[in-house]
Parts: structure tokens; sequence; C-alpha cells
């Protein structure tokens, strides 16, 4: 218990958020829940919730895949990657479901009432053409307000994405284009195949 115990006030989320510069620690844990490898990381943030109670919250996401050939979004792995969190002791405050189309409210509260979060905490991520229209997409969707509520931190109004949306609209409608040449030896296949993407 003293090991564990010590092993949450070293950490780096810790050690940032005890600064006292910050207001908001993001850390993600990427891989998939279940693998062996996101296993510590999985239990650090079960011991981090436990001891930071209400200063700490999950956001877990998750893929909502499209079948061509039904025809329809299906949530069962979402289902079955909540189910493994909690089965490792960590209940999402927050699940922010990728897809290609939209969810539509019922597909929302199927999430919600079987991942047990409410239905204003399943948030809709659907492909976007840069990821910097993320952020605005998850605006769309109330990401902002679900945080703050979970917090106790009044909404003061809007936030300024003036200059987001200029930066956004900058990339997505350029005034000009560049073409570059690369030359590579000894490349992998995926790499390659990353960088004509």
């Amino acid at each position: 218990r003293r090991q564990r115990q010590m092993c949450i006030r070293d950490s780096s989320i810790t050690k940032l958020g005890n600064t006292g510069d910050y207001d908001f620690i993001i850390t993600e844990i990427g891989g998939t829940v279940g693998d062996i490898e996101s296993l510590p990381y999985v239990e650090a943030v079960r011991q981090l919730k436990l001891e930071l109670e209400n200063l700490a919250m999950v956001i877990h996401l998750t893929l909502i895949p499209y079948l061509e050939a039904a025809g329809e979004l299906k949530t069962k792995p979402t289902q079955h990657s909540v189910k493994m969190l909690q089965s490792l002791g960590v209940q999402p405050d927050v699940i922010v479901a990728r897809t290609s189309h939209e969810l539509g409210e019922g597909i929302k509260k199927k999430i919600a009432q079987f991942c047990n979060v409410s239905k204003k905490a399943v948030i809709q991520s659907i492909d976007a053409s840069t990821i910097y229209e993320v952020p605005l997409l998850m605006k769309e969707e109330c990401l902002d307000e679900v945080v703050l509520a979970k917090f106790g931190i009044e909404n003061t109004g809007e936030p300024d994405l003036e200059s987001w949306i200029k930066f956004l609209n900058k990339i997505k409608y350029p005034k000009s284009r560049v073409t570059v040449g690369l030359s590579l030896i000894h490349i992998s296949e995926p790499t390659r195949l990353g960088m004509i993407s």
C-alpha cells in the first residue's frame, strides 16, 4: 500500500498538478483497454481518481464502427470496451465516440444506458477533414460544458475561438499549394503509407 501511494504522489500527473501552474492537466493513455501494456496506466488512473475524487475525470475514447452491409452503427465494441474498463475499476465520466456517421439521439441514449453515463456525457466525434477541426466539433457537442459541470466550474459564456477558426480556415482553404519531393531509403510500409496520406 505504501509503495502504491508513493507511485501516485511521484507521478508526472501529480507533479504537474502540484506546481499550481495549470488549471487542468490532461493525460492521454494510448492503446486498447485490456492490453497488458496499458494495465499499469489504467491502474494509476484508478488510484488517482480515488485519491482526487471530484478533481479528476476519465474521458474514454471509443470507436463506433459503421457496417456498410447492414447500414448501421454498432455500439457493442464501445459497450465491451467500457465494461472492460469498469472491470479494471475505472468508470468513465464521459464517452467520446469516434464515428464516420452521425450518431443520433437513439444511439447516444443506448451508449449512455449500457455504459452507465449520462446522455449528455456521450460526445460524438465525427470524422473531420483535419485534426484542427476537432476542438470545434467537441464544442458543438458541448464537451466543454460537461467538463465544467463535472468540476463544478461556472460556465461564464462562449469562448473566443475567432483566432482558432481563422487558423483552421487557412489550413482548409489555403491561398496556394506547395509540392514537396521526398527521397527515402529503407522505408517501411507503414511509414510509406503515412507519408502518402
